[in-house]
């Protein structure tokens, strides 16, 4: 058995700001594996009874299996779950998916070991059959068509890391992936390749998706994402950076049939309305995380409203400076409940915004930690004592270049939120 074990998996490429308390931060985290009998041998010749190397007398060779399955859960370095496959055959059995479920694949050499134990008519066990996790973002260069078509036999594989692959074809990647119906969560990072057809190949077979991260997947359109938002009800991390033509259709309809949403990042995306992310604020009710950075077209109205605005009857606004006047389609955002969950939101560049959405956002999502308002130029002092309600909660605040905001606020700010942590008010912010 090739040693491809010797250090752990790189750090994993999706990464969440939520609580620490709340087990499924990182969809691409380590999680318990669920082995819950020994292996089995591939063919006969490997029945062949040896003499163990523990004596029948001692305890470990009398354990249930399990038991040591339970215990050999706890060992966290490859190097010592290696070590156990060599002490008898019955820990072999208990060990050898322990080590598979994630192999470590740090450069060329390791990925090319991989393939060959992969591909061989004979192995030891089923190894392909192990495997639940695989990340191939140290790799990405190296990674081509013919290495990733020798995945399909792969059929338990639940998460799928190919960050940077951008000589893989988008043909393959719809082609491989109905092999892993088991899939939770992929990473698409980089990979420019990908079209609506891999898009469509994931939501047609892959139904347990939790997580999709399609970051600079510029050729996927609004078709398939929709495609996605109706089949994959249990998608729980959508990141769609970089998605410049998306419209409001698929957001909508992430937000409306996917009650299990948590963290979206919709980064970049400047075909999206204010009727997209009304409906994030108001079905997306677990929502946690939401990055909204240079969506250039979004106003006020996309946020909730204020408590102290009101609703106007039809006919012309006899105060405009005090009241705001929605589009006639467009009535302002009062939400059942707000998003208690929410603790990242992103506007960076969001230049349309005024006062008015800070207050709507604050009373709406009264525990935010992490709040960016970076070249939000129309805020001012008043954005400012909207914020300071959150108090204690609020850890992180971006106002770089928003230039109307004077230093008596700051001082209010930082008397009221004690616990801050980073303050970003680079380039005339304050006067």
């Amino acid at each position: 058995m090739p040693q491809v074990y010797a250090q752990p998996s790189p750090s994993q490429s999706v990464n969440s700001f939520s609580d620490a308390e709340e087990e499924d931060n990182n969809l691409f985290a380590s999680g318990e594996l669920a082995v819950a009998s020994p292996a089995t041998w591939y063919s006969r010749i490997h029945h062949v009874q040896t003499n163990p190397h523990i004596p029948p007398h001692a305890p470990a060779s009398r354990l249930p299996p399990e038991i040591l399955i339970n215990i050999l859960k706890h060992l966290s370095s490859p190097r010592d779950i290696h070590s156990t496959l060599l002490v008898s055959r019955s820990w072999c059995e208990c060990s050898v998916e322990l080590l598979w479920h994630k192999p470590s694949v740090p450069d060329a050499n390791t990925l090319i070991k991989i393939m060959q134990v992969l591909s061989r008519e004979e192995p030891t066990f089923t190894y392909a059959q192990f495997i639940r996790r695989l990340n191939f973002i140290s790799v990405g260069s190296e990674m081509s068509d013919s290495i990733f078509g020798r995945l399909a036999p792969c059929a338990r594989l639940e998460r799928l890391t190919l960050v940077g692959c951008s000589n893989l074809s988008d043909d393959v990647i719809a082609r491989i992936v109905p092999c892993f119906p088991n899939l939770v969560a992929i990473d698409l990072s980089g990979v420019d390749s990908v079209t609506d057809r891999a898009v469509f190949a994931l939501a047609d077979s892959c139904r347990k998706l939790q997580g999709i991260n399609l970051l600079g997947c510029r050729r996927v359109t609004s078709t398939s994402l929709g495609a996605l938002a109706d089949k994959c009800s249990l998608l729980r991390r959508v990141k769609l950076s970089g998605l410049t033509d998306l419209t409001d259709e698929p957001v909508s309809a992430l937000s409306i049939k996917g009650s299990l949403l948590l963290e979206i990042d919709l980064n970049g995306c400047k075909k999206l309305s204010d009727r997209a992310v009304r409906d994030i604020w108001t079905h997306s009710h677990n929502m946690r995380e939401m990055r909204l950075s240079h969506c250039v077209e979004l106003t006020d109205l996309a946020f909730p409203a204020p408590q102290n605005i009101r609703d106007l009857p039809p006919g012309p606004n006899p105060f405009p400076q005090f009241i705001r006047l929605p589009a006639p389609d467009l009535p302002l955002l009062r939400l059942s409940r707000p998003l208690e969950h929410l603790r990242m939101l992103d506007l960076t560049s969001c230049s349309k915004i005024t006062d008015d959405a800070v207050e709507g956002i604050v009373s709406a999502s009264p525990r935010l930690r992490n709040l960016v308002l970076s070249k939000c130029g129309q805020l001012t002092d008043r954005a400012i004592e909207s914020i300071c309600l959150l108090g204690k909660h609020l850890h992180y605040l971006h106002l770089g270049h928003a230039s109307s905001i004077t230093d008596r606020s700051v001082k209010t700010l930082s008397r009221s939120c004690t616990r801050l942590r980073y303050i970003d008010l680079a380039s005339e912010c304050f006067s």
